[in-house]
């Protein structure tokens, strides 16, 4: 049974405030003090976040207990705390960019939700982990994590006693990374309803690249995605203007090529500018093409896209995305796409500083409440929560 004492207000300061408002979609007073608790220990207490840390630094009782049971027991839902804090993230400074990225969450032994020995293309080797993917609500002066989705391997899908052992709902089984990324921003466009911003990721590693980027098209969201040079297009037609809503196709089929090698490829139409790509004020030179894809096994025909690819001095292709802004310049739209490695450097300092890797549970539930609580902690010190912010419905 989960624990109902209420426990006392602490302070009443920013933090307080903040999780009045943000915490208000919790039903119970005594959720919304455990959530003040942990978020209070997400924030002070240095080194790995514990429960029982959190609860000896916080509260000096011996209360680890009641606080486990509130992030691995308790049946508050996450969606609307984190519906919630989006909202109050896009009040604050309309975003430029949903940004999607993911982490690696080291784990021993094989019974928390999800965990399984899986190579990382990013890092080149094999761990056992979690993966989660996260959404960022990013803008020029940084990143906010808002939403959340754990990856479940196959045998997290097909074994009921994993299933029933981390209390995983009926109706989640495992899907691959592309489809949870857009249920995940599908949520958050038909759900939460916010203002659509572009989606922006890194899908070198991604399997099924195509289907992510032509369902992306299929809703109508606008993206920059920077993808593995060995990615498959449509070369040799002819293509008209391309449109983010309505792209047009003419001419033949063409023949599939990669796209590190389409700058070479004859006939495409191209046009090069000078745009930021990295993290340092030089500009590189970057070739734009326009490219077509086929996502596997669809009947419809392949949808008009922009391949821009990254030209080394010595004329070699380096990095190449895939975008449907057709009527962005090349330097915005690489200057929306560097959003990305500015939400990698917000999932580190996640890891590092607010508790992202210290979740000790195994179950489902308590895997996503903690993680909205890392969100919360992380949207308090970046932006805080105003006395007469609009959002705020206290209780």
């Amino acid at each position: 049974m989960y624990a109902s004492t209420i426990v006392p207000r602490i302070i009443p300061d920013a933090v307080a405030s903040f999780a009045d408002g943000v915490f208000s979609p919790m039903p119970r007073v005594d959720q919304r003090r455990w959530a003040e608790v942990y978020l209070r220990g997400l924030l002070l207490v240095e080194g790995k976040k514990t429960v029982r840390k959190i609860a000896d630094s916080i509260l000096s009782i011996p209360a680890h207990q009641s606080l486990q049971q509130f992030i691995n027991q308790s049946p508050w839902e996450w969606e609307p705390v984190r519906a919630l804090l989006a909202r109050h993230i896009q009040a604050a400074e309309r975003p430029m960019a949903w940004v999607l990225a993911r982490t690696a969450i080291p784990k021993r032994g094989d019974r928390s939700v999800g965990v399984e020995r899986q190579f990382l293309p990013e890092a080149g080797r094999t761990l056992n982990c979690q993966i989660g993917v996260g959404a960022f609500l990013a803008n020029s002066s940084g990143s906010i994590p808002v939403n959340w989705r754990i990856l479940l391997p196959r045998r997290w899908g097909d074994n009921m006693k994993l299933r029933k052992s981390a209390y995983i709902p009926d109706g989640v089984g495992a899907q691959p990374e592309w489809r949870e990324s857009i249920d995940m921003v599908s949520e958050m466009d038909t759900e939460w309803g916010l203002a659509r911003a572009p989606v922006i990721a890194d899908i070198r590693h991604l399997r099924h690249a195509d289907d992510f980027i032509t369902t992306l098209m299929d809703r109508g969201f606008t993206f920059a995605l920077e993808v593995d040079g060995s990615m498959k297009v449509l070369g040799g037609a002819h293509l008209s203007a391309v449109s983010s809503r309505r792209p047009a196709l003419q001419g033949a089929t063409g023949k599939v090529v990669a796209v590190r090698d389409y700058v070479q490829y004859p006939g495409a139409q191209r046009s090069s500018v000078l745009a930021p790509v990295r993290a340092e004020a030089r500009r590189s030179r970057v070739v734009s093409s326009l490219v077509r894809i086929h996502a596997g096994g669809r009947h419809t025909p392949p949808r008009v896209v922009r391949l821009l690819s990254e030209i080394f001095p010595l004329g070699r292709p380096a990095r190449f995305w895939i975008t449907n802004l057709a009527d962005h310049r090349v330097d915005s739209v690489m200057s929306l796409a560097r959003l990305s490695l500015r939400s990698k450097e917000d999932m580190q300092k996640l890891e590092d500083r607010f508790g992202l890797r210290d979740f000790e549970g195994r179950s489902f539930r308590g895997w996503h409440h903690h993680m909205t609580m890392v969100s919360a902690a992380y949207a308090f010190d970046k932006i805080g929560w105003g006395h007469d912010s609009a959002l705020c419905s206290c209780n």
